[in-house]
């Protein structure tokens, strides 16, 4: 593995961005079938989620607590992820006037920033052994 970057974070970053690439090519399936692309966006990132659960259990926080706790934890940081998303595209895009490409981008990093930490310290919080 790479040692620029700790084994933690690879796993993270690998997790999130298969996760962001099932929820697109969900949405852009449904939305090829004719389904409305916001109930499109909604389901892939529905998707995106579940697959991104699993994901980052496997590689980013293997030594994670319980399903019991870190499930629900984790189905509660992601509306917390979905609201910040919601207001950091608009305080950039509406707010700033910044374009609708870069402030998706931007804040696509901002909340994967969030997300990371969140993980780590609250949802998967690592048991020692």
């Amino acid at each position: 593995m790479n040692t620029l970057l700790p084994r933690q974070l690879q796993g993270f970053v690998t997790a999130g961005g298969l996760a962001t690439l099932c929820h697109w090519l969900v949405m852009a399936a449904l939305v090829g079938v004719g389904l409305e692309p916001v109930l499109a966006t909604a389901s892939g990132s529905v998707s995106g989620a579940v697959l991104n659960y699993g994901l980052q259990r496997r590689l980013a926080f293997r030594n994670a607590g319980p399903h019991r706790v870190t499930l629900w934890r984790y189905v509660g940081s992601c509306f917390v992820a979905w609201f910040c998303n919601l207001v950091f595209f608009f305080l950039l895009n509406n707010v700033l006037a910044l374009p609708v490409t870069l402030s998706q981008v931007v804040t696509t990093g901002l909340v994967a920033a969030l997300n990371y930490i969140v993980y780590q310290r609250l949802v998967f919080h690592e048991q020692t052994r």
